[in-house]
Protein backbone atom coordinates (compact mmCIF):
# COMPACT_ATOMS: atom_id res chain seq x y z
CA UNK A 1 0.00 0.00 0.00
CA UNK A 2 0.89 3.41 -0.74
CA UNK A 3 0.07 7.42 -0.49
CA UNK A 4 -0.33 8.58 -3.95
CA UNK A 5 -2.07 11.91 -2.67
CA UNK A 6 -3.45 13.85 -0.59
CA UNK A 7 -6.79 16.17 -0.53
CA UNK A 8 -7.52 19.41 1.05
CA UNK A 9 -11.26 21.17 2.21
CA UNK A 10 -10.56 23.97 3.91
CA UNK A 11 -14.38 24.76 5.26
CA UNK A 12 -16.07 27.92 6.37
CA UNK A 13 -17.80 27.59 9.79
CA UNK A 14 -20.16 29.61 11.89
CA UNK A 15 -19.13 29.97 15.16
CA UNK A 16 -22.71 30.63 17.58
CA UNK A 17 -20.99 29.84 20.94
CA UNK A 18 -21.01 32.76 22.77
CA UNK A 19 -16.98 33.99 23.54
CA UNK A 20 -16.28 31.48 20.36
CA UNK A 21 -17.45 33.98 17.87
CA UNK A 22 -14.90 35.09 15.00
CA UNK A 23 -14.35 37.99 13.07
CA UNK A 24 -14.17 37.30 9.18
CA UNK A 25 -10.35 36.94 7.70
CA UNK A 26 -9.41 37.37 4.40
CA UNK A 27 -12.60 35.13 3.24
CA UNK A 28 -11.59 32.30 6.38
CA UNK A 29 -13.50 32.70 10.06
CA UNK A 30 -10.47 33.59 12.31
CA UNK A 31 -11.32 29.72 13.43
CA UNK A 32 -10.82 28.21 10.11
CA UNK A 33 -10.65 24.38 9.59
CA UNK A 34 -8.92 21.83 7.03
CA UNK A 35 -10.18 18.73 6.30
CA UNK A 36 -7.83 16.46 5.24
CA UNK A 37 -7.81 12.57 2.99
CA UNK A 38 -5.03 10.75 2.36
CA UNK A 39 -5.60 8.64 -0.95
CA UNK A 40 -3.59 4.99 -1.45
CA UNK A 41 -3.16 3.10 -4.41
CA UNK A 42 -5.51 0.32 -3.38
CA UNK A 43 -8.34 2.56 -2.38
CA UNK A 44 -8.41 2.83 1.17
CA UNK A 45 -8.53 6.55 2.52
CA UNK A 46 -7.97 8.18 5.33
CA UNK A 47 -9.29 11.46 7.12
CA UNK A 48 -7.93 13.99 9.22
CA UNK A 49 -8.54 17.87 10.36
CA UNK A 50 -5.83 20.75 10.66
CA UNK A 51 -7.35 23.21 12.95
CA UNK A 52 -6.08 26.59 12.42
CA UNK A 53 -6.85 29.44 15.40
CA UNK A 54 -4.58 32.60 14.76
CA UNK A 55 -5.57 33.93 18.06
CA UNK A 56 -4.36 30.43 19.96
CA UNK A 57 -2.38 28.11 17.36
CA UNK A 58 -0.65 31.18 15.54
CA UNK A 59 -1.01 29.83 12.27
CA UNK A 60 -2.86 31.61 9.56
CA UNK A 61 -5.56 29.20 7.26
CA UNK A 62 -2.74 29.52 4.19
CA UNK A 63 0.01 28.64 6.24
CA UNK A 64 -1.47 25.20 7.59
CA UNK A 65 -2.66 25.01 3.33
CA UNK A 66 1.14 25.08 2.43
CA UNK A 67 2.67 23.01 5.14
CA UNK A 68 -0.14 20.23 4.13
CA UNK A 69 1.01 20.59 0.57
CA UNK A 70 4.46 20.07 1.24
CA UNK A 71 3.66 16.93 3.47
CA UNK A 72 1.91 15.88 1.07
CA UNK A 73 4.95 15.89 -1.85
CA UNK A 74 7.32 14.33 0.76
CA UNK A 75 4.83 11.36 1.93
CA UNK A 76 3.77 10.23 -2.03
CA UNK A 77 4.65 6.89 -2.59
CA UNK A 78 5.34 6.23 1.34
CA UNK A 79 3.69 3.15 3.28
CA UNK A 80 0.69 4.64 4.93
CA UNK A 81 1.10 1.87 7.64
CA UNK A 82 4.55 3.39 8.40
CA UNK A 83 3.36 5.84 11.28
CA UNK A 84 7.04 6.72 12.82
CA UNK A 85 7.91 6.46 8.70
CA UNK A 86 5.61 8.99 8.18
CA UNK A 87 6.50 11.14 11.23
CA UNK A 88 10.30 11.03 10.21
CA UNK A 89 9.50 12.02 6.83
CA UNK A 90 7.27 14.89 7.61
CA UNK A 91 10.75 15.89 10.30
CA UNK A 92 12.47 16.41 7.07
CA UNK A 93 9.97 19.06 5.87
CA UNK A 94 9.31 20.80 8.92
CA UNK A 95 12.24 19.65 11.53
CA UNK A 96 11.90 17.69 14.52
CA UNK A 97 10.49 19.86 16.81
CA UNK A 98 8.09 21.68 14.81
CA UNK A 99 5.47 24.21 17.07
CA UNK A 100 4.36 26.37 13.88
CA UNK A 101 3.11 23.30 11.62
CA UNK A 102 1.28 20.59 14.26
CA UNK A 103 -1.93 21.29 13.45
CA UNK A 104 -1.39 19.79 9.68
CA UNK A 105 1.38 16.90 11.02
CA UNK A 106 -1.74 16.16 13.40
CA UNK A 107 -4.16 15.97 10.08
CA UNK A 108 -2.11 13.78 8.78
CA UNK A 109 -1.51 11.72 11.60
CA UNK A 110 -4.97 11.20 12.24
CA UNK A 111 -5.94 10.31 8.45
CA UNK A 112 -3.10 7.82 8.96
CA UNK A 113 -4.41 6.03 11.75
CA UNK A 114 -7.90 5.99 9.76
CA UNK A 115 -6.11 4.15 7.13
CA UNK A 116 -4.42 2.02 9.39
CA UNK A 117 -7.52 0.78 11.44
CA UNK A 118 -9.57 0.48 7.91
CA UNK A 119 -6.37 -1.64 6.75
CA UNK A 120 -6.07 -3.76 10.15
CA UNK A 121 -10.06 -3.73 10.40
CA UNK A 122 -10.25 -2.36 14.59
CA UNK A 123 -11.31 1.39 15.79
CA UNK A 124 -8.43 3.05 16.32
CA UNK A 125 -8.49 3.10 19.82
CA UNK A 126 -7.24 -0.50 19.65
CA UNK A 127 -4.01 0.58 17.36
CA UNK A 128 -3.70 2.92 20.29
CA UNK A 129 -3.12 0.04 22.70
CA UNK A 130 -6.74 -0.71 23.34
CA UNK A 131 -9.95 1.13 25.59
CA UNK A 132 -10.33 1.51 28.82
CA UNK A 133 -13.94 2.66 27.95
CA UNK A 134 -15.80 3.79 24.59
CA UNK A 135 -18.11 6.13 26.65
CA UNK A 136 -17.16 9.71 28.20
CA UNK A 137 -19.15 12.37 30.44
CA UNK A 138 -18.44 15.75 28.72
CA UNK A 139 -16.93 18.85 29.77
CA UNK A 140 -17.87 22.32 27.84
CA UNK A 141 -16.69 25.88 28.15
CA UNK A 142 -18.62 28.48 29.30
CA UNK A 143 -17.27 32.15 28.05
CA UNK A 144 -20.42 34.18 29.79
CA UNK A 145 -18.79 37.21 30.79
CA UNK A 146 -21.17 38.18 34.15
CA UNK A 147 -21.63 35.95 37.16
CA UNK A 148 -25.66 35.60 36.63
CA UNK A 149 -24.62 34.89 32.97
CA UNK A 150 -22.00 32.19 33.86
CA UNK A 151 -24.56 30.80 36.19
CA UNK A 152 -27.37 30.38 33.89
CA UNK A 153 -25.10 28.79 31.40
CA UNK A 154 -23.62 26.20 33.70
CA UNK A 155 -26.45 25.07 35.52
CA UNK A 156 -27.95 24.76 31.67
CA UNK A 157 -25.09 22.11 30.88
CA UNK A 158 -25.44 20.29 34.01
CA UNK A 159 -29.18 19.85 33.91
CA UNK A 160 -27.98 18.15 30.08
CA UNK A 161 -26.02 15.52 31.68
CA UNK A 162 -22.96 17.25 31.58
CA UNK A 163 -19.99 16.65 34.46
CA UNK A 164 -17.31 19.38 33.41
CA UNK A 165 -17.29 22.88 33.01
CA UNK A 166 -14.40 24.83 32.17
CA UNK A 167 -14.83 28.50 33.29
CA UNK A 168 -12.89 30.99 31.19
CA UNK A 169 -11.58 33.57 33.69
CA UNK A 170 -9.16 35.10 31.79
CA UNK A 171 -10.88 37.70 29.43
CA UNK A 172 -11.41 40.47 31.96
CA UNK A 173 -7.86 40.76 32.84
CA UNK A 174 -6.60 40.40 29.10
CA UNK A 175 -8.57 43.54 28.28
CA UNK A 176 -7.92 45.65 31.00
CA UNK A 177 -4.80 44.11 32.69
CA UNK A 178 -4.32 43.01 35.70
CA UNK A 179 -5.66 45.02 38.60
CA UNK A 180 -8.09 44.94 41.70
CA UNK A 181 -11.59 46.04 39.94
CA UNK A 182 -10.58 42.98 37.16
CA UNK A 183 -9.96 40.79 39.44
CA UNK A 184 -12.86 41.15 41.32
CA UNK A 185 -15.04 40.30 38.18
CA UNK A 186 -12.98 36.91 37.91
CA UNK A 187 -13.20 35.71 41.38
CA UNK A 188 -17.07 36.69 41.97
CA UNK A 189 -17.74 34.59 38.53
CA UNK A 190 -16.24 31.93 39.76
CA UNK A 191 -18.07 32.24 43.48
CA UNK A 192 -21.53 32.28 41.90
CA UNK A 193 -20.88 29.10 39.83
CA UNK A 194 -19.10 27.41 42.77
CA UNK A 195 -21.98 28.06 45.04
CA UNK A 196 -24.76 27.26 42.44
CA UNK A 197 -23.62 23.06 41.62
CA UNK A 198 -23.69 20.07 43.17
CA UNK A 199 -19.85 19.34 44.19
CA UNK A 200 -19.85 16.42 41.84
CA UNK A 201 -19.49 18.68 38.26
CA UNK A 202 -15.51 19.13 37.79
CA UNK A 203 -15.31 23.13 37.84
CA UNK A 204 -12.04 24.19 35.98
CA UNK A 205 -11.13 27.93 36.35
CA UNK A 206 -9.24 28.91 33.10
CA UNK A 207 -6.72 31.56 33.31
CA UNK A 208 -5.32 31.38 30.01
CA UNK A 209 -1.94 32.84 31.17
CA UNK A 210 -3.46 35.80 31.84
CA UNK A 211 -3.26 36.45 35.91
CA UNK A 212 0.19 37.01 34.88
CA UNK A 213 1.65 36.79 38.41
CA UNK A 214 2.31 33.60 40.52
CA UNK A 215 1.39 35.06 44.05
CA UNK A 216 -1.32 36.96 42.68
CA UNK A 217 -3.28 33.32 41.55
CA UNK A 218 -2.52 32.24 45.16
CA UNK A 219 -4.17 34.90 46.48
CA UNK A 220 -7.34 35.14 44.01
CA UNK A 221 -7.55 31.52 45.07
CA UNK A 222 -7.10 31.73 48.48
CA UNK A 223 -10.02 34.37 48.95
CA UNK A 224 -12.54 31.70 46.67
CA UNK A 225 -11.43 29.12 49.31
CA UNK A 226 -12.62 31.31 52.02
CA UNK A 227 -15.39 31.74 50.40
CA UNK A 228 -17.30 28.63 49.34
CA UNK A 229 -16.78 25.43 48.85
CA UNK A 230 -13.55 24.03 46.58
CA UNK A 231 -13.45 20.47 46.42
CA UNK A 232 -15.10 20.31 42.75
CA UNK A 233 -12.66 23.21 41.57
CA UNK A 234 -9.16 23.02 39.79
CA UNK A 235 -7.39 26.06 38.29
CA UNK A 236 -5.64 26.00 34.61
CA UNK A 237 -2.55 27.91 33.23
CA UNK A 238 -2.69 30.68 35.50
CA UNK A 239 0.80 32.50 34.00
CA UNK A 240 2.64 32.32 31.05
CA UNK A 241 3.02 28.63 29.38
CA UNK A 242 6.69 28.33 30.11
CA UNK A 243 6.97 29.88 33.41
CA UNK A 244 7.28 26.37 35.01
CA UNK A 245 8.41 27.36 38.04
CA UNK A 246 5.73 29.83 39.06
CA UNK A 247 3.10 26.82 37.86
CA UNK A 248 4.78 24.50 40.87
CA UNK A 249 5.06 27.21 43.06
CA UNK A 250 1.50 27.90 42.78
CA UNK A 251 1.32 24.17 42.77
CA UNK A 252 2.74 23.52 46.24
CA UNK A 253 1.03 26.93 47.54
CA UNK A 254 -2.67 25.63 46.94
CA UNK A 255 -5.24 23.10 48.30
CA UNK A 256 -6.75 22.83 44.38
CA UNK A 257 -5.36 20.76 41.87
CA UNK A 258 -3.27 22.55 38.97
CA UNK A 259 -4.03 22.28 35.60
CA UNK A 260 -1.30 23.58 32.74
CA UNK A 261 -2.67 23.33 29.26
CA UNK A 262 -0.70 25.56 26.66
CA UNK A 263 2.48 24.56 28.67
CA UNK A 264 1.62 20.59 26.73
CA UNK A 265 3.57 21.69 23.43
CA UNK A 266 4.95 18.16 22.80
CA UNK A 267 6.34 15.12 24.60
CA UNK A 268 9.39 16.65 25.52
CA UNK A 269 7.92 19.48 27.28
CA UNK A 270 6.03 16.96 29.14
CA UNK A 271 8.55 15.62 30.44
CA UNK A 272 10.32 18.21 31.89
CA UNK A 273 6.48 19.23 33.33
CA UNK A 274 6.71 16.08 35.21
CA UNK A 275 10.25 16.55 36.16
CA UNK A 276 9.03 20.01 38.23
CA UNK A 277 6.06 18.36 39.26
CA UNK A 278 4.27 21.55 37.87
CA UNK A 279 0.87 20.22 36.97
CA UNK A 280 -1.62 17.62 38.83
CA UNK A 281 -3.25 17.70 35.45
CA UNK A 282 -3.01 18.62 32.09
CA UNK A 283 -5.18 19.42 28.92
CA UNK A 284 -4.04 16.93 25.92
CA UNK A 285 -4.58 18.37 22.74
CA UNK A 286 -3.14 16.55 19.82
CA UNK A 287 -3.83 19.26 17.31
CA UNK A 288 -1.10 21.14 19.17
CA UNK A 289 1.03 18.41 19.67
CA UNK A 290 1.32 17.05 16.19
CA UNK A 291 -1.65 14.14 16.12
CA UNK A 292 -2.57 10.71 17.64
CA UNK A 293 1.02 9.34 18.17
CA UNK A 294 3.00 11.80 19.81
CA UNK A 295 -0.18 12.30 22.09
CA UNK A 296 -0.52 8.88 23.15
CA UNK A 297 3.50 9.15 24.23
CA UNK A 298 2.49 12.52 26.48
CA UNK A 299 -0.07 10.59 27.76
CA UNK A 300 2.10 7.71 29.08
CA UNK A 301 4.47 10.25 30.92
CA UNK A 302 1.30 11.54 32.51
CA UNK A 303 0.04 8.23 33.16
CA UNK A 304 3.83 6.91 34.57
CA UNK A 305 3.55 10.08 37.10
CA UNK A 306 0.25 9.43 37.93
CA UNK A 307 -0.63 13.42 36.31
CA UNK A 308 -4.24 13.38 34.66
CA UNK A 309 -5.70 14.08 31.31
CA UNK A 310 -8.19 16.39 30.26
CA UNK A 311 -8.84 16.40 26.45
CA UNK A 312 -9.88 18.91 24.63
CA UNK A 313 -11.40 19.97 21.68
CA UNK A 314 -9.16 21.93 19.22
CA UNK A 315 -10.41 20.69 16.13
CA UNK A 316 -13.84 22.36 15.13
CA UNK A 317 -15.62 19.34 13.48
CA UNK A 318 -17.09 16.42 14.38
CA UNK A 319 -14.07 14.72 12.55
CA UNK A 320 -11.25 16.16 14.92
CA UNK A 321 -13.97 15.40 17.98
CA UNK A 322 -14.46 11.40 16.52
CA UNK A 323 -10.18 11.37 16.80
CA UNK A 324 -10.37 13.09 20.24
CA UNK A 325 -12.74 10.37 21.04
CA UNK A 326 -10.62 7.26 19.86
CA UNK A 327 -8.17 9.11 22.01
CA UNK A 328 -9.40 9.46 25.20
CA UNK A 329 -10.66 5.72 24.74
CA UNK A 330 -7.23 4.79 25.76
CA UNK A 331 -6.67 7.13 28.74
CA UNK A 332 -7.02 5.37 32.39
CA UNK A 333 -8.39 8.23 33.93
CA UNK A 334 -11.90 9.12 33.25
CA UNK A 335 -12.28 13.05 33.55
CA UNK A 336 -14.72 14.56 31.65
CA UNK A 337 -13.51 14.98 28.18
CA UNK A 338 -14.41 18.14 25.56
CA UNK A 339 -15.35 16.55 22.59
CA UNK A 340 -18.04 18.90 21.58
CA UNK A 341 -16.63 21.98 20.18
CA UNK A 342 -18.18 20.83 16.77
CA UNK A 343 -22.01 22.13 18.31
CA UNK A 344 -20.34 25.49 18.43
CA UNK A 345 -21.31 26.15 14.61
CA UNK A 346 -24.77 26.52 12.64
CA UNK A 347 -23.33 24.90 9.88
CA UNK A 348 -24.88 21.07 9.53
CA UNK A 349 -21.18 18.97 10.19
CA UNK A 350 -20.32 17.18 6.20
CA UNK A 351 -19.77 13.68 7.95
CA UNK A 352 -21.86 10.35 8.13
CA UNK A 353 -20.95 8.60 11.05
CA UNK A 354 -18.63 9.47 13.83
CA UNK A 355 -19.13 10.25 17.76
CA UNK A 356 -22.47 9.88 18.86
CA UNK A 357 -23.46 13.04 21.76
CA UNK A 358 -26.12 11.98 24.14
CA UNK A 359 -27.20 12.70 27.75
CA UNK A 360 -24.11 14.61 28.85
CA UNK A 361 -22.61 11.83 27.25
CA UNK A 362 -20.07 10.81 24.09
CA UNK A 363 -19.74 7.31 23.14
CA UNK A 364 -17.12 6.12 20.52
CA UNK A 365 -18.46 3.12 17.80
CA UNK A 366 -16.06 -0.17 17.29
CA UNK A 367 -16.08 0.54 12.93
CA UNK A 368 -12.87 0.60 11.40
CA UNK A 369 -10.47 3.17 11.39
CA UNK A 370 -12.12 6.34 13.09
CA UNK A 371 -15.77 5.63 11.78
CA UNK A 372 -16.88 8.45 10.22
CA UNK A 373 -16.83 9.60 6.31
CA UNK A 374 -17.02 12.68 4.49
CA UNK A 375 -20.63 13.66 3.63
CA UNK A 376 -19.94 15.17 -0.31
CA UNK A 377 -23.37 16.97 -0.85
CA UNK A 378 -23.08 19.08 3.01
CA UNK A 379 -18.96 19.40 2.08
CA UNK A 380 -19.66 21.15 -1.26
CA UNK A 381 -21.87 23.90 0.37
CA UNK A 382 -18.98 24.73 2.97
CA UNK A 383 -15.61 24.34 1.01
CA UNK A 384 -13.55 27.76 0.48
CA UNK A 385 -11.71 27.67 -2.47
CA UNK A 386 -7.78 27.37 -1.88
CA UNK A 387 -5.60 29.70 -3.12
CA UNK A 388 -3.84 27.84 -6.47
Amino acid sequence: MKIVGVDLFPLRLTPVKPGYQARQRGGFTAHATVIVRVNTDDGVHGLGEATTGTAYFNQTPGAIIEWLRAYATALHGANPLDLIGAHRIMDGVSGEFPPGCQPARAAIDIALHDIAGKAYGCPVYQLLGGAHRTRFDLLTSIYEPTPDEAVAAAKAFVAAGYRGLKIKVGATTRAHGIGVDAFRVEVEKLVAVLQALPATVYVDADANQSWKSAKIAVRLVEEILARTHAQNLSLEQPVHHLDLQSHRYIRDALKIPLILDESVLSPEAMLQIARLEAADRIVLKPNRVGGLLPARRIASICEAGSIGISLDTTPLTLLGDTANGHLAATLRDAYPVDVEGHLWFEEAMPFVGGLVLQDGTATVGNAPGLGIELDEARLERLLIAPSP
